[in-house]
């Protein structure tokens, strides 16, 4: 068995790659790079011996079917995207919907005519927009994506729901909130990172930190991400399609910051009076995911407290400078 990656060597990608690689699976890092680069190659070590890296674009059909059918492909794992969010949003519109949406239809319609056995879509939790950050979210909740990112990604669940429907493909959707974690850091491809990528940063620097919003979100260990989407692809006949990919809580950005300073003491933070994040942090405020579905059925449980994920990331920043 093979199995596909597309955008296999991005943020969530490298480590969905790594996780099975780990697992003795022979995998094909599909990317717009279409190769490892050292931080990647380091993540991997040893396994990287079964990871065959591709550059191709997710758009072509043509393209996208002979690397299916040149490596074998049984399984594919669709987590190529853009991410068009906050201040990136107006110029990535466009190229959202075609990568995010056409993208999906493509990939989905070369497994099919492939006969791929299984299919995991990458989805986001910015499909449910904003809620109530004190009222978890279950699957079943409603989504009313607000930007150009969670309205592009709903309409790839929506025709990768259809394809399952209309031709028996099986496979889910996750549902991811908020990774952070290992290989997040700038390239020419993500230029947009989470304040938890700058606030290592700061206190890898011994820079104080001012917090403007003191906001929540259900931050995620890349890690445990990967390994619920690993699960999701392994589980040969789940019980649901949709599944949420979280901690399962939301976390204050200053208790966030609080565990920071545990795990590197001296690093300091204050809240700026009068300050403001971005608009995108603020018009998106949701509950935490409700993880109850991914555990009943994926036997899903984060290994990642929010202390131990820090302290893992602020390691490997310090392996790999920026």
């Amino acid at each position: 068995m093979s199995v596909l990656v597309t955008g296999g060597t991005g943020f969530v990608g490298i480590h969905v790659t790594a996780r099975l690689a780990g697992l003795g699976e022979p995998v094909v890092a599909l990317s717009a790079e279409g190769e490892l680069n050292e931080a990647a190659r380091d993540l991997l070590g040893p396994a990287r011996e079964r990871v065959t890296c591709v550059r191709g674009d997710v758009r072509d059909l043509d393209a996208v079917r002979a690397i299916i059918d040149r490596h074998g492909v049984e399984q594919v794992v669709h987590g190529a995207a853009v991410t068009a969010i906050g201040d990136l949003e107006p110029d990535a519109a466009w190229q959202a919907a075609m990568v995010n949406v056409g993208g999906t239809a493509t990939v989905l319609e070369a497994a099919r005519l492939a006969g791929v056995e299984r299919f995991v879509h990458l989805s986001s939790a910015s499909v449910y927009g904003a809620t109530d950050p004190d009222v978890p979210l279950d699957e079943d909740a409603a989504v009313e994506p607000r930007g150009m990112y969670g309205i592009t990604k709903r309409a790839a669940e929506d025709v990768v729901r259809r394809y399952f429907e209309l031709f028996g493909m099986k496979g889910a959707m996750l549902r991811l909130s908020a990774p952070y974690g290992p290989l997040e850091r700038p390239n020419p491809l993500r230029t947009v990172m989470s304040p938890v990528f700058h606030w290592c940063r700061a206190a890898l620097n011994g820079d104080e930190v001012e917090l403007a919003d003191d906001l929540v979100r259900d931050l995620t260990y890349v890690a445990d991400t990967a390994r619920c989407v690993v699960l999701a692809l392994l589980e040969a006949d789940p019980s649901h399609e949709v599944y949420n990919a979280s901690c399962g809580e939301n976390h204050r950005f200053s208790d966030i910051l609080a565990a920071l300073a545990r795990v590197r003491p001296g690093f300091r933070f204050r809240l700026k009076e009068g300050g403001a994040l971005s608009p995108f942090f603020r018009d998106s405020l949701r509950g935490p995911l409700s993880m109850k579905r991914a555990r009943e059925d994926l036997g899903f449980v984060p290994q990642h407290d929010l202390e131990s994920g820090l302290h893992r990331y602020l390691e490997w920043l310090e392996r790999h400078p920026v």
